[in-house]
């Protein structure tokens, strides 16, 4: 990934995108009202194939004084997204954020403090809130982090030289899942990521469906390649030594029962949100056994290299 040479701009903000129009906007209006100077950063909005129109929220954001740019790629998935933002980024400091989150008024300036003090930290990472945790309870789900360790991209900034010499985001992770933290064990070889819990980010929970519950089925497959390349799963307070065993071990029985004890809990309270969970988990289970065990018995034998490979 080439190098692009730096301005007087502190901090590039990235934030890949695929459609959510009116998200990105009230994301943009949150980095508008940042309480750090509108000229000394950037954003670069990072189009993943969106068949949506950005002109008019661009347009409304560049009257706020946002230093704007627009770049597109046909769609590859957030990962090639944002390394597409890095190559056009020109600050020394990248920041990142998703187009459906509301950075706090002090964000940017409390990530850029803090890589300030400390020049040996190759990275930063921030608070994540959930965004009206009780709307879809107990059906919610979203990304948080409440106290480090956790690295979600989200809220995130990193020196721009540690990446472009790590090589960017593996974009053959091609779903917003576990590519931040792939990303993060790479960068973590070179030097420490700080915790910063000033620095805030307001992030949308979802309701969770059949659907989401079917489509992260597709997830475990890079769950392995982070157990087999590092040891670890998602994130290293989860060692393991037989990431085969234990990536089975957790699809098909620990997760789906996770989903039957919420159920059971929620009985009297949530009845018919506690059905769907049951039936969820069921799907879940089922789902693992037919769809994931194949491929995590091909995969753990294609990726056994690649340990070697990225730990030395």
């Amino acid at each position: 990934m080439p190098a692009q040479e730096t301005d007087a701009l502190a901090a590039s903000v990235i934030i890949p995108v695929h459609n959510r129009k009116s998200e990105l906007q009230a994301c943009l209006s949150a980095l508008a009202a940042q309480d750090f100077p509108l000229s000394q950063f950037e954003v670069i909005v990072c189009d993943d194939g969106s068949t949506e129109d950005f002109s008019e929220v661009l347009a409304a954001a560049r009257q706020r004084q946002l230093q704007i740019s627009h770049v597109r790629q046909t769609n590859k998935g957030p990962a090639a997204a944002r390394n597409l933002g890095i190559k056009h980024a020109k600050a020394e400091i990248v920041a990142m954020t998703d187009s459906d989150t509301l950075p706090d008024v002090s964000w940017l300036r409390k990530l850029l403090e803090s890589l300030s003090a400390d020049p040996t930290a190759v990275g930063v990472e921030g608070r994540v809130f959930a965004n009206n945790p009780s709307e879809f309870a107990p059906l919610g789900e979203g990304p948080e982090n409440q106290s480090g360790g956790v690295y979600l991209t989200c809220n995130m900034a990193y020196r721009r030289n540690v990446l472009v010499d790590v090589g960017g985001f593996d974009e053959t992770f091609p779903y917003p899942a576990y590519e931040d933290v792939e990303l993060a064990a790479r960068a973590i070889q070179r030097g420490k990521i700080l915790w910063q819990p000033a620095a805030v980010i307001t992030h949308p929970q979802r309701p969770l469906t059949l659907k989401t519950v079917w489509k992260k089925l597709k997830h475990w497959e890079f769950v392995l390649r982070m157990g087999v390349r590092y040891g670890y799963f998602g994130w290293p307070k989860y060692p393991t030594k037989y990431p085969k065993l234990y990536l089975i071990g957790l699809s098909v029985i620990a997760l789906p029962l996770s989903k039957w004890k919420q159920a059971a809990a929620c009985l009297t309270t949530h009845p018919i949100a506690a059905a769907k969970l049951f039936w969820f988990g069921l799907a879940e289970s089922l789902g693992a056994m037919v769809f994931v065990v194949p491929k995590v018995i091909f995969l753990s034998r294609q990726t056994l290299s690649e340990r070697k490979h990225y730990l030395g």
